[in-house]
């Protein structure tokens, strides 16, 4: 009876259009998979390459887990006293290729003006596994005289380049 069951189910599944996995929880690939992430599947590595376009807003590019395009904003730009650190908070948009992919997240966090190194940390606010919580990372980059960093930069703009992680398993 086990065996009919299993076989009824693979049947099913190839009726449906959707492709058989072994590996994934219910045995049939796609919904499954965004459902395994939803509940805390492993995480999502976007990488970036962003530039300012006209204070505050952003534009750029992603790849990684999540090949799309990138806006933003800068909400609050703080320096410290110090004159190293400045502390932040912006409203990043990821757009993937697949628009099941795309999320914005709030973030907050410091720059290190002198490592040009930044940390923020926030959460995924709408979209694509919302409510996750999120870490952007970021070296600036400044291209050398007459380039770009990426094709879609303008020439001689500094760029920002990092990876933004999901966590889904954070999600509440």
């Amino acid at each position: 009876m086990r065996y009919a069951f299993i076989g009824l189910c693979i049947f099913t599944a190839a009726c449906s259009g959707q492709s058989f996995s072994p590996t994934s929880p219910s045995g049939v690939t796609g919904v499954a998979g965004a459902q395994n992430h939803a509940n805390g599947g492993a995480n999502v590595d976007v990488s970036f390459t962003k530039w300012i376009t006209a204070y505050p807003a952003m534009a750029g590019v992603t790849g990684g887990d999540v090949p799309g395009t990138f806006v933003g904003a800068i909400l609050r730009r703080d320096p410290f006293d110090n004159g190293t650190i400045v502390q932040l908070e912006a409203r990043y948009e990821v757009t993937g290729a697949d628009p099941a992919h795309s999320f914005v997240a709030h973030i907050e966090g410091q720059e290190n003006l002198q490592t040009q190194k930044a940390v923020l940390n926030g959460t995924v606010i709408s979209g694509w596994l919302a409510g996750a919580q999120v870490q952007a990372t970021y070296d600036v980059i400044v291209p050398p005289a007459g380039t770009s960093c990426v094709p879609q930069a303008p020439v001689n703009r500094t760029c920002f380049q990092g990876t933004i992680r999901v966590m889904p398993g954070s999600a509440s």
